[in-house]
């Protein structure tokens, strides 16, 4: 069973492939045959198509193909073929929202219901497609359907109007510079000259369409031009001209199977024996046009070439044959009178049906009205909710945002008291030291007469005073930074430089502790921050350093280049730092200053001051310690 259903898979596949295949070999040939105007083929090759069934890649493709076989059908004369073709081509052309290719279908439209009779219908359709190129400003398409509009004027015998719109037309090609179009225009006012007897303006309008169409290798109208020049020829009465042309002009169309040009063609060849008394030739040509309005429907001058026959047969003496042909020509006749009559007629009873539709209309129109102004007053009441609703809704969300604002400004405010309390707490508490020293060795110093101990207290002020000028800047600085006071200038700066300067300040404690200080950092380091701001990072870790490590330690600097930054370490074998404590400092808190290995004093400040400079500095700082065996402040500063 499943190799059975395999089996049906392959084979349904292998079909869908080739019918794909197939598909595509039929819409090539078919339009190999419209370029080099085989259009018999073109309709052969189309019609396997449509056979098939196939779908189509796209539906630009489907639109193309209907448009080219409903013109392969017009040209070979199929007009009741190309009809449909049209029909079903403007459905789709509508349905895709094809402006372009609906305004091509009406042409094809009106040009098919006009070569069948149909001149009312014929009218509304051009009508619909010249408004359409009108709308799309398609000079080339404007031009046809214009044409087409005079042409049915000019088979109601209302040469003038026709006239003027092909002169219209001809001068909008040439303007356009449209070849095609100038060639046909030409050639229909030649037809208007021939049906007001102006003969030998029209040979001269049909021989200037001729020399263009021959350039353009366009058969089809090279065929027409040939015809219309020896049907001008016949009248002028040079019958040996007219019928080598239109020979010439029939072996063109049947190799084309251009089947409504040879109606015409084949009964004026017709006349031309028959004025030459070659009468069973006229008969024959005769013969051939009635056979081949049968093919194409075409049957507007049926009655004419029966009245043509009639005279044939009364020229040779043959009258009864020549009464019953009379008779068909009058049955033709009335019939094409009657036929005409219906479709007046039917034209009536539609414009009244119309009238009716117009009345009804008009008054679901006025109901629609008063039901607009209705839904009108309705919309605008939901309009002025929605609005109302809208500000209502703006004015809630403008006053939650006012109040969470406010609620934040008081927030920062109450955080700022607080800081400042704390602040001024840590003033209050570290100033009071240093001052109350430097007091006491002021009092002392007043009272000391020995010079030895009067040296001593000048050195304990010294120190105090120094300690104070410190902690005063470390203050303003932290404050500055925290207020958003303190511009920082970045330049290139020695980062070599900067730690020695920084060092300096710091002569008299090392040297009281005994402390060694190692400046390691490459001299051609250079990195790009704010020199102040940069001082005081290094004042700061070289203070607890200093602060922190025991007489006879080490403190030792040292850096590194990376591909962005510079790396600064400051390591010193002090007592260290504890995971809390470290945790605490990095993340900006507060941590109550701890007296040094020689009961030295602090605010507990430096590092918040650091980490703020060295995050406004665009850098990174880290510290690393196991709380025993010394402490690294490892910084990351931009490279310049």
């Amino acid at each position: 069973m499943i190799l059975l259903l395999h089996l049906l898979i392959i084979n349904f596949t292998i079909g869908f492939d080739q019918d794909v295949k197939a598909y595509s070999h039929f819409l090539q040939k078919g339009d190999s045959s419209l370029s080099v105007q085989d259009y018999s083929s073109a309709v052969h090759f189309y019609s396997k198509i449509e056979e098939g069934s196939i779908s189509f890649k796209s539906e630009k493709e489907k639109l193309t193909y209907f448009l080219n076989f409903s013109d392969a059908l017009y040209t070979i004369g199929d007009y009741p073929d190309a009809l449909v073709k049209y029909e079903k081509l403007k459905a789709l052309a509508i349905q895709n929202q094809n402006r372009n290719i609906q305004g091509q279908a009406h042409i094809g439209i009106a040009h098919s219901l006009w070569r069948m009779t149909d001149n009312v219908r014929s009218i509304e359709e051009i009508l619909t497609g010249i408004e359409i190129f009108k709308e799309l400003k398609d000079t080339s398409n404007l031009i046809t359907a214009s044409n087409i509009l005079a042409g049915i004027y000019v088979s109601l015998n209302k040469f003038d109007e026709a006239k003027q719109i092909y002169q219209e037309m001809l001068e909008n090609a040439i303007r356009s510079n449209d070849s095609a179009n100038i060639a046909g225009n030409f050639e229909y006012v030649g037809i208007v000259d021939f049906f007001q007897g102006d003969f030998e303006s029209a040979i001269r309008n049909y021989e200037k369409s001729l020399q263009i169409n021959q350039k353009l290798n366009n058969a089809f109208g090279t065929a027409i031009n040939i015809s219309n020049l020896a049907e001008s020829y016949l009248e002028l009465g040079q019958y040996e001209k007219a019928k080598v042309l239109l020979h010439q002009s029939t072996d063109l169309q049947e190799k084309h199977q251009f089947k409504s040009v040879l109606i015409f063609s084949y009964y004026t060849l017709g006349k031309v024996y028959t004025e030459l008394q070659a009468f069973d030739s006229g008969i024959y040509y005769y013969e051939n046009s009635l056979e081949m309005m049968d093919e194409t429907s075409e049957i507007r001058d049926r009655q004419e070439v029966y009245r043509l026959i009639a005279e044939n047969y009364a020229k040779q003496g043959a009258f009864e044959t020549a009464y019953k042909y009379h008779q068909f020509h009058s049955i033709a006749k009335d019939s094409l009178i009657a036929s005409e009559r219906s479709r007046e007629l039917e034209e009536i009873k539609t414009r009244y049906e119309v009238e009716d539709k117009i009345r009804e209309n008009n008054n679901l129109i006025i109901q629609n009205s008063e039901k607009q102004k209705e839904l009108a007053a309705q919309k605008e009441l939901i309009q002025l909710q929605y609005f109302i609703g809208a500000s209502i809704a703006i004015f809630l969300i403008i006053s939650i945002f006012l109040a969470y604002k406010l609620y934040k400004a008081r927030q920062t405010l109450l955080n700022a008291n607080k800081s400042k309390d704390r602040l001024f707490g840590i003033i209050a508490h570290d100033l009071k030291g240093p001052i109350g020293n430097i007091e006491a060795m002021l009092t002392l110093l007043q009272k000391e007469e020995s010079e030895s101990r009067k040296s001593l207290y000048v050195d304990y002020l010294t120190k105090s005073v120094q300690n104070l000028s410190l902690l005063t800047s470390q203050l303003l600085s932290w404050t500055f930074s925290r207020s958003g006071d303190f511009d920082f200038t970045f330049k290139k700066l020695n980062i070599r430089e900067i730690a020695g300067r920084s060092i300096a300040l710091f002569d008299y404690q090392l040297a009281g502790k005994r402390i060694k200080i190692i400046n390691s950092i490459d001299k051609d380091l250079v990195v790009l921050a704010d020199e102040n701001a940069l001082l005081t990072v290094f004042r700061n870790i070289l203070s607890n350093s200093v602060k922190f490590t025991d007489k006879g330690g080490e403190i030792r600097l040292d850096a590194e280049k990376h591909n962005s930054f510079v790396q600064v370490r400051i390591r010193d074998n002090g007592v260290g730092m504890s995971k809390i404590a470290i945790q605490k400092v990095l993340e900006g808190k507060h941590v109550v200053s701890s007296s040094g290995t020689e009961n030295e004093k602090g605010s507990g400040l430096g590092f918040s001051i650091v980490i703020e400079f060295v995050r406004k500095l665009k850098g990174k700082i880290n510290i690393d310690s196991d709380g025993e065996n010394g402490t690294t402040v490892i910084i990351q500063l931009k490279k310049a």
